[in-house]
């Protein structure tokens, strides 16, 4: 799959169903869309249509499609693991997430963030731990929508990333609490150097401080104080030397002082709407259609999903969407090959089609030229014809000339032979035997001759005196071999 910075993040809880478009990453991603519906009391079978109309009108096709889990259906729990390998690490969390659960290992969905090294071999490691059944039901739901989750994101490690980088947190020494209260619920945050070390989802948000008034503030200050108690007891980290509100409005403000107040607390207001780029109309919804809906924790965790260390996908699913992935992987590559096979076939068949009419051209342009050369092949092999004639004619007064020179006076021949191999038989009659010796040895220095047989000799009488008769053969230089000639006739037969 190519690279791609359209993302569509969704987050459904119980009461609340949030959709956003973002485009980018980090601080500098646009917002271009953003959506909030109550949902409390619909169905799962009516929810894939209520998903489907929130959607209209948005590009689902091109985007990348995350999940946001709601901060509420999360569990998680600080643990320190004796390894600093991350393999190691793994390995450890898989076996001792069912320990820090009433749910067996089968039922749940577990995920973590590695916090840095402690006491050199041991590593903190902030557990996140989800109901399995849960997260299937929701992707399930968000299929029937018409959307495939590529990621299930865990919205403190966004969070804390986020306000990290708005603020320049990223080299303090002391951690910071991050407070963000939505419509039903307040999510918070204890963040160092851009991880979240610690988080409770607190189930009081806007619509409880303004039905319960001062109650209900107190009832927030409370739970925030008792989180931060047990943050003490289980001795994670220093306390939080500054804590931020995520939103600015007269409730906040009022909560603001009396955390300073109460608490003592160093709190100072921060909203993240000052660190987005929404769209024109983005804005005005968030400030008249959801104000009373924080968005930060879907925007920030969309904005970091690329890096995020967290994917609460269960494994099953992750397993099928990469077969998935990879299948259309083989696809695009076998249809890419079919369409190149198709294209180098139809070059092929191009150059053939060109190449053929090219030549029908040069056959048609040079036919009578054709007929002058087969006239002037025809005259060339009449030509050779007559020069060989000549020329085995020539051979014959070559042969006289050169045994006339050799002859001595003594010897007469009686005999000359030349058969069509080009072999010479030469019969004569020597006065005196040993010349016929002499001359086979002066025909073989003659270059009209390959070799030189002296194939008899014998003694007799001729006109009352003793002779030698003999006979040799001699080849010429242009006689075949007689491997050649065995070929030869071989051939012929």
């Amino acid at each position: 799959m190519g690279k791609n910075d359209e993302y569509i993040s969704i987050s459904l809880s119980e009461d609340v169903l949030k959709i956003i478009q973002l485009k980018g990453i980090g601080l500098s991603a646009k917002v271009s869309h953003i959506f909030a519906q109550d949902v409390k009391g619909i169905s799962d079978l009516d929810m894939p249509k209520t998903i489907q109309a929130a959607l209209k009108g948005l590009n689902i096709q091109s985007a990348q499609v995350l999940c946001v889990v709601s901060p509420g259906m999360i569990t998680t729990k600080n643990i320190e693991i004796p390894s600093v390998s991350p393999n190691e690490i793994k390995s450890i969390v898989n076996l001792q997430a069912g320990r820090h659960t009433p749910f067996s290992r089968e039922e749940i969905q577990i995920g973590y963030v590695t916090l840095g090294v402690y006491k050199n071999d041991y590593t903190k490691v902030l557990l996140i731990i989800a109901n399995r059944n849960i997260l299937k039901n929701q992707i399930s739901i968000f299929e029937k929508a018409g959307l495939k989750v590529r990621k299930i994101l865990f919205a403190p490690e966004g969070e804390a990333r986020f306000y990290s980088e708005a603020l320049g947190l990223n080299k303090e020494s002391a951690p910071i609490g991050i407070i963000d209260i939505s419509k039903q619920s307040t999510d918070f945050v204890v963040t160092l150097r851009g991880l979240p070390i610690t988080s409770r989802n607190i189930p009081i948000g806007f619509t409880q401080l303004e039905a319960e008034g001062k109650a209900g503030q107190d009832k927030l200050v409370d739970e925030l104080s008792k989180t931060i108690e047990a943050y003490k007891t289980d001795d994670i980290d220093q306390l939080p030397t500054k804590y931020i509100l995520s939103t600015d409005d007269q409730r906040t403000k009022e909560l603001q002082q009396l955390l300073q107040a109460k608490l003592k607390w160093d709190v100072e207001i921060s909203p993240y709407v000052n660190f987005i780029k929404p769209s024109a109309g983005v804005l005005e919804k968030l400030g008249q259609s959801y104000s009373d809906t924080s968005f930060l924790d879907i925007i920030a965790a969309t904005a970091i999903s690329d890096e995020a260390q967290v994917n609460l996908i269960p494994e099953e699913i992750q397993f099928q969407k990469s077969v998935e992935d990879q299948g259309k992987e083989v696809l695009k590559a076998a249809t890419l090959a079919f369409f190149i096979l198709i294209i180098v076939a139809i070059s092929l068949g191009l150059r053939i089609y060109f190449e053929n009419s090219y030549l029908k051209k040069l056959e048609t342009n040079y036919q009578e030229n054709k007929k002058e050369v087969e006239m002037l092949k025809s005259r060339s092999l009449k030509t050779n014809i007559i020069q060989d004639y000549l020329n085995s004619r020539m051979v014959s007064l070559d042969v006289m000339n050169e045994l006339y020179r050799n002859i001595p006076n003594e010897i007469y021949l009686t005999s000359i032979a030349m058969d069509e191999n080009s072999n010479i038989s030469i019969q004569g009659v020597s006065d005196i035997a040993s010349l016929v010796f002499n001359l086979g040895s002066s025909l073989k220095e003659s270059k009209l001759f390959k070799s030189v047989e002296i194939k008899s000799t014998t003694a007799k009488k001729d006109r009352g005196k003793d002779v030698s008769a003999f006979e040799i053969i001699v080849k010429l230089v242009n006689a075949p071999d007689d491997d050649t000639k065995a070929k030869k006739e071989k051939a012929e037969e």
